[in-house]
C-alpha cells in the first residue's frame, strides 16, 4: 500500500522500498512478478528457488479471469523442443486480474529450479472468462498460444543470488473485441524488479477532491498505465528501469485539464513520491 503519511505536496521525495511490501502495479495492465533465489545446496546439482505471483491493474471490463495451467521455463543452448523445465501445474483456479490492482498479488509459482541460463518462460493457459456489461463470457486464447504463450527474455539462476523478474501483461491490449467474441492475445512487458524503481502519488482537483485518472508513462521500449484509487486518490508505476520519465494524468471528467510530470528520477529499489497532483478545471 502506498504510504500518504509520508507524501507532502509538490515535494518529490524518495522512499526504499520494503521488499515484502512491494507495490506493481500499471493502468490497464497485468503483472506478474517472478523471484528467482539462488540457494546454495553445496552439491553438483546446485538450485534456485523460483516464485512467480500475479498482479494487475483495471481495463476496461467488469473482469477478466485468467487460468494458467503451467508455468515453464527453457534453458539457453537447448532446441526450441527441448530444454524446457516444468515449474509449475497450478491448481489455483482461475483468478480476477482486475482484483490484484495496487499491490494486491496472488502467488502462482514458487519451486526449486536449477542454478543456469534461461532465455524464455512459457504460460499455458486454461479456459478463461471475461465479464463486460454484467455478462460472462468464453475469453477466446487467440491461435498464436494455443500451445503455450512463449515469453523471450534471458535470465540467470546463480547460486546464493536472487533474480526477481517482472511479466507485465497489458490487459488493454491483450484483450480484443472480434464481434461479439472476445480474444485474449498477450502484451506482455519483462522487467528485472531488482534493477527498477517506481512512482507514486495521487490525483486530487483544486478543491482537494479524489480524482479518478489514468496515470501513464512510457520505459522507451512499452507504454506504462495505472489508475487513482479511492479512497485517497492513490497511483503507483512500478517496476520501472532507471532513468528519467514524463508522466501524464488524464481524468476521466472531461471538465478537468490533463497535466503531465516531467523529469522525474528512477532509481533501482527505491519509489519517486510525487506527492498530490492537483488538476485544474477547464476554463
Amino acid at each position: 500500500m502506498i504510504n500518504y503519511h509520508g507524501m507532502k505536496e509538490g515535494n518529490m521525495n524518495l522512499k526504499r522500498h520494503n521488499p515484502r511490501r512491494q507495490l506493481i502495479v500499471v493502468a490497464w495492465c497485468t503483472f506478474i512478478t517472478c523471484v528467482l533465489a539462488g540457494c546454495s545446496s553445496g552439491g553438483a546439482n546446485d538450485q534456485g528457488e523460483l516464485f512467480i505471483k500475479v498482479l494487475d491493474a483495471p481495463a476496461n471490463y467488469q473482469e477478466i479471469n485468467i487460468v494458467v495451467d503451467r508455468v515453464s521455463i527453457h534453458r539457453t543452448g537447448s532446441t526450441p523442443d527441448v530444454g524446457w523445465t516444468v515449474v509449475s501445474t497450478t491448481s489455483s483456479g482461475k483468478f480476477n486480474l482486475l482484483h490484484l490492482l495496487n499491490g494486491r498479488n496472488l502467488q502462482l509459482v514458487l519451486n526449486k529450479v536449477a542454478v543456469g541460463t534461461y532465455d524464455q518462460i512459457k504460460l499455458n493457459y486454461g479456459a478463461c472468462t471475461i465479464m463486460a456489461d454484467d455478462l460472462e463470457q468464453s475469453l477466446q486464447q487467440d491461435s498464436s498460444i494455443q500451445s503455450g504463450n512463449t515469453i523471450l527474455y534471458g535470465f540467470q539462476v546463480v547460486e546464493g543470488q536472487q533474480v526477481q523478474l517482472t511479466l507485465d501483461f497489458d490487459a488493454y491490449r491483450s484483450v480484443l473485441k472480434n464481434g461479439e467474441l472476445y480474444m485474449f492475445k498477450p502484451h506482455i512487458r519483462v522487467q528485472n524488479t531488482l534493477l527498477s524503481g517506481s512512482i507514486a502519488g495521487s490525483v486530487l482537483d483544486s478543491g482537494r477532491t479524489v480524482v479518478p485518472a489514468a496515470i501513464v508513462t512510457y520505459t522507451g521500449i512499452d507504454t506504462v498505465r495505472t489508475a487513482s484509487e479511492l479512497p485517497y486518490g492513490s497511483f503507483q508505476l512500478s517496476d520501472l528501469p532507471e532513468g528519467i520519465y514524463s508522466v501524464a494524468v488524464v481524468p476521466e471528467s472531461p471538465f478537468l485539464e490533463a497535466d503531465t510530470i516531467n523529469n522525474i528520477k528512477v532509481v533501482r529499489r527505491l519509489q519517486t513520491n510525487l506527492g498530490a497532483i492537483h488538476l485544474q478545471y477547464r476554463k
